[in-house]
């Protein structure tokens, strides 16, 4: 590598000598190292993080709110250690109804539909926006998190989330600089389409695509100027097997193939609501910090020179447990246990492909 510098170094060098003996010139040309101290404060994109968890709150869902209450620390954990800054809130999959009535308050992230004064709507714990400086928050999220079993049979996870992020009341959630997590959790399939009558129907011609809601993640976070800046996670009924043990109890349950897809194409985690629900939660907290673990390059580097150091150790590039290097938008990925802390010292030299004039 440092042969193939020299190399250039000697072609600009005799370039440099030919046209001095044509004409006299001032220009110079030098191959320079780029580096940049990247803190925290200023450039690492992780800083920020926003989770909006969309519950279904359907008559079928009290054991899966509890389980989800149960494991709270396998999911919260890493962030607490590592000091990240983030903001969590709750709705839930009736928040779509927003779509249909301007007066509806049920996207309003306080609590999905806490301010409809109805008899079935649980206690809520005051805190709408929890935070890493929420005193109590496991507790303050297990109130938050229970959203009751009496809510809108008509589940449509996709459009709730987006009639959430859409509404006005909830601007406080939203970071424009932080990395925006969606987490869904639900024993339906979601049927979001045009109209507000309940018809769950895969040959709907109202039905939304999954896709448009890709668009509509991809508009609202501005991925066009800041990259790829969210993803999608859920916790579904997966298959037949899953579905049959869950409505043991007398609830039917519907095996999900949109909200997967949707993680499939948002890079978010496919959950189980069969399966052991902190391994579950653990996964998409280190999915949602991975994914968010990306720092921007000034210029394009020669990859063979990119040096990274965070807090004085050098990091191997690994797809594992290390680093990687998007060449079509010259990011610089972290994975596993390499990914930084919040308050890291991360520096990262290489050498640009162009030369500097």
């Amino acid at each position: 590598m440092f042969n193939h510098v020299a190399r250039k170094a000697v072609t600009f060098a005799s370039a440099v000598t030919l046209l001095a003996g044509c004409q006299k010139s001032t220009d110079s040309f030098t191959l320079l190292k780029d580096g940049s101290d990247y803190k925290q404060q200023a450039v690492f994109i992780p800083k920020k993080i926003d989770i909006l968890w969309v519950i279904d709150n359907s008559g079928s869902m009290d054991t899966s709110q509890n389980n989800l209450v149960s494991n709270f620390q396998s999911f919260i954990s890493r962030f607490n250690q590592q000091n990240y800054d983030f903001h969590m809130a709750v709705t839930t999959t009736e928040a779509w109804e927003k779509q249909f009535n301007a007066n509806s308050l049920k996207a309003r992230i306080k609590d999905g539909a806490v301010l409809q004064n109805s008899p079935r709507i649980e206690t809520h714990s005051g805190v709408f926006v929890m935070d890493k400086n929420t005193p109590d928050l496991n507790n303050v999220f297990a109130t938050n998190i229970k959203q009751g079993t009496l809510g809108n049979g008509d589940e449509r996870a996709f459009e709730s989330f987006k009639q959430a992020l859409k509404e006005p009341w909830n601007v406080a959630f939203r970071r424009d600089d932080a990395f925006l997590a969606v987490i869904l959790v639900s024993d339906e399939e979601d049927f979001s389409h045009s109209t507000s009558s309940f018809k769950e129907d895969y040959n709907n011609p109202n039905l939304y695509t999954v896709q448009s809601y890709v668009d509509f993640l991809d508009t609202y976070t501005n991925a066009a100027v800041n990259g790829k800046n969210y993803s999608v996670s859920v916790i579904t009924v997966p298959d037949t097997a899953c579905r049959d043990a869950l409505s043991s109890d007398g609830f039917q349950r519907k095996i999900s193939t949109r909200l997967p897809q949707l993680a499939d194409l948002t890079s978010g985690v496919k959950g189980s609501l069969c399966s052991n629900f902190g391994d579950t939660l653990e996964l998409i907290s280190d999915s949602i910090i991975q994914l968010s673990a990306v720092f921007k390059l000034a210029r394009e580097p020669q990859v063979d020179t990119i040096k990274v150091i965070v807090d004085g150790a050098e990091i191997p590039n690994d797809a594992t447990n290390g680093w990687t290097y998007n060449a079509s938008d010259l990011t610089i990925t972290f994975h596993g246990s390499s990914v930084p802390g919040a308050n890291s010292n991360i520096q990262i030299d290489y050498y640009p492909t162009s030369v500097k004039l």
